[in-house]
C-alpha cells in the first residue's frame, strides 16, 4: 500500500509548515520550529524504532473498482481522520478536508521520479503582496479603480517541475546580415552573406514540464539559480502548493531546442553587431547531456477586475515579476495633450516678447526647446506628475490654465504669429506622435508576457569556441529615402 506524507511535529503531533523566511518546518500549535535535517533525523529514528507512522499522511485508496496505478488522479484516505479526498492528477500537495492536515503525495514521485533537486523559497506572501503593491505604484497609466477594486485571487506558492537540459550544439550557418547607416536624408543598407562554424556547450536549460504553467511566464520569470538548490525532500513542500511533471522531457525537449539554435544562429552571424540577420542553411549537431528534474518556486496570483483576469507571477527565489495591468488611455493622452499644449503656449509666450532676434534663430529654440521638452514628457511627467488619476486631474487642469494664461499676456507681433503656427505644427505633426509613441513602447515593454528565443543564459563559462568565419563577403548595397529600421537584431534582414 502506497503513503504519502505529512510533516508532525514531534513535540505535539500538530501540522508542521514549511515556514520559507525561517527556511525551515515550524510548527502550527506550539510554534517549534526544526531545520529540515533535523526533521528529517527524527523521521528516520522514528522508523528504525519501527514507528514508520508517524510521518504517514494518506494511504492511496486502492478498493476502488476503477483504481489505476498509471493514473496519478488518485483518492486518498487521510491517516489522522479517515477522510477521503481527490487532489486531481497533477497536485502534489494538499489539505485534508475534514481535519486540516498538510499532505505531501510523496507517491506520485515516486511512481514518475523522485526529483532531483529543489530550489527554495526565499520569498513569502508578505513579499509577494508588496511587490504587487510597489508595482501598482511604479506602472505607467495604471487605472485608479484596477488600483483600489481588482481582487487578488488563488495567491498560491508553488512548486512548478522544470527539467533542466545540459546540450552541445556545434556546426556550420550560412547567413545573410544587414548593416543600415543613416545619411541626411537617406539610409544605406549593405548585406553581407557569410559562413561560419563553431560550438557552444548548455549546462541546466530550465524548461517547466507543467501543462497548467504557461510556457511565457515560466520562461519570462527566468534565471532560477540552480546553484542554490538542495537535495529533493518533501519537508520543503509542507503547507505549499506543489504539481508533479506532466509534460514528460521528451516533449520539454523541442523547446530546449529551438532556444540553442536560435543562440546558435546569433552567434554564428555575429547578430548583436549587425541591425538584422537571416540565416539560409544550417547544419548543426546536438549532443544531449544531463537531464535533471527539479522543483522550482514561483508565487503566482489572478488580478480579477471587470470581468478580466490579469496574471501576476514572481520567481520565488530572485523576486523577478511577470504580469500584464490595464492601460488608462485617458491618463496617458491627458498626459501628452496638456503637457503638449502648455509647451506651445509657453513658446508663443517667449516670441511675443521679441526675445529672438531673427526667425533662424526662433525656428532652432523652437526645435531645440521641443525635443527636449518632448523627452520631460515621456521619461519624467508619467512617473512624477501623472502617475495616479489625482495628479492627472490636477497637473492636466493646471497646465491648461496655464497655457491660456500664457496666451493671455502674449501680444501679437507678425513674427511671433508665425513662428506660434510653426510650434504648433511641430509640437502636433513630430513631437505629439513621438511621446505618445514612446509612451505606448513604455507601456507594452511593461506588459510582455512571451517566450525566450534564446538560451543565450545557459552558456557553459569557457564551453564555447568563438564562430569561425570561414569566407565573408558583401552581396548588396542599397540607398533608399523612405525605409528606416523596425527592429534590432530580427530574424529577417530589412526588405530591400
Amino acid at each position: 500500500m502506497e503513503y504519502s506524507d505529512h510533516a508532525r511535529c514531534p513535540n505535539c503531533s500538530s501540522n508542521m509548515i514549511y515556514d520559507i523566511k525561517a527556511g525551515a518546518l515550524k510548527c502550527e500549535s506550539c510554534e517549534s520550529v526544526i531545520s529540515i535535517s533535523d526533521y528529517d533525523d527524527i523521521v528516520q529514528r522514528k522508523k528504525m524504532n519501527n514507528v514508520g507512522y508517524f510521518s504517514e499522511g494518506a494511504r492511496v485508496d486502492t478498493s476502488d473498482e476503477s483504481f489505476d496505478a498509471e493514473d496519478m488522479n488518485r483518492t486518498y484516505i487521510c491517516s489522522s481522520c479517515d477522510g477521503r479526498m481527490t487532489p486531481g492528477a497533477a497536485a502534489a500537495t494538499d489539505f485534508c478536508p475534514f481535519c486540516g492536515n498538510a499532505i505531501v503525495f510523496t507517491d506520485k514521485y515516486k511512481s514518475q521520479r523522485v526529483p532531483d533537486m529543489i530550489v527554495p523559497f526565499t520569498m513569502d506572501r508578505f513579499d509577494f503582496i508588496d511587490k504587487y503593491q510597489k508595482e501598482c505604484r511604479q506602472r505607467l497609466f495604471v487605472p485608479e479603480d484596477f488600483i483600489t477594486e481588482a481582487k487578488l485571487e488563488n495567491v498560491k506558492a508553488w512548486y512548478i517541475p522544470f527539467w533542466l537540459y545540459d546540450l552541445t550544439i556545434e556546426g556550420s550557418a550560412t547567413y545573410q546580415v544587414e548593416d543600415i547607416g543613416e545619411g541626411k536624408n537617406s539610409y544605406l543598407h549593405e548585406i553581407f552573406e557569410g559562413v561560419s562554424e563553431g560550438r557552444i556547450e548548455f549546462h541546466d536549460i530550465p524548461q517547466d514540464g507543467s501543462k497548467e504553467v504557461d510556457d511565457r511566464i515560466s520562461q519570462r520569470l527566468e534565471p532560477f539559480f540552480i546553484e542554490d538548490g538542495v537535495k529533493f525532500n518533501f519537508a520543503y513542500l509542507s503547507g505549499l502548493d506543489a504539481k508533479i511533471y506532466n509534460i514528460d522531457s521528451i516533449n520539454c525537449m523541442k523547446r530546449v531546442e529551438s532556444r540553442t539554435r536560435e543562440t546558435m544562429d546569433r552567434y554564428l552571424s555575429d547578430a548583436p553587431n549587425h541591425d538584422y540577420y537571416k540565416v539560409i542553411s544550417r547544419n548543426y549537431k546536438m549532443t544531449p547531456g544531463k537531464i535533471s528534474y527539479a522543483l522550482m518556486p514561483i508565487w503566482n496570483m489572478d488580478i480579477v477586475w471587470k470581468n478580466e483576469k490579469f496574471p501576476f507571477s514572481m520567481n520565488g527565489q530572485t523576486g523577478r515579476l511577470v504580469t500584464r495591468f490595464p492601460i488608462s488611455w485617458g491618463q496617458l493622452f491627458t498626459c501628452v495633450g496638456t503637457s503638449l499644449w502648455m509647451l506651445g503656449c509657453f513658446m508663443f509666450w517667449i516670441i511675443s516678447h521679441d526675445i529672438f532676434s531673427d526667425v533662424d534663430t526662433g525656428i532652432k529654440s523652437m526645435i531645440a526647446v521641443s525635443v527636449f521638452y518632448g523627452v520631460a514628457v515621456c521619461l519624467f511627467f508619467p512617473r512624477l506628475l501623472f502617475n495616479s488619476l489625482k495628479n492627472t486631474k490636477i497637473f492636466g487642469v493646471l497646465f491648461f490654465l496655464i497655457g491660456c494664461y500664457l496666451i493671455f499676456k502674449s501680444d501679437g507681433n507678425p513674427m511671433g504669429k508665425a513662428l506660434f503656427r510653426l510650434s504648433v505644427f511641430i509640437d502636433l505633426v513630430i513631437i505629439t506622435p513621438m511621446c505618445i509613441l514612446v509612451l505606448y513602447e513604455q507601456v507594452k515593454e511593461q506588459n510582455k508576457i512571451e517566450l525566450r528565443a534564446s538560451g543565450d543564459t545557459y552558456i557553459s563559462p569557457d564551453k564555447y569556441e568563438d564562430p569561425t568565419s570561414l569566407s565573408f563577403k558583401q552581396i548588396k548595397s542599397v540607398v533608399t529615402r523612405d525605409s528606416t529600421p523596425i527592429m534590432r537584431y530580427g530574424k529577417e534582414y530589412h526588405p530591400d
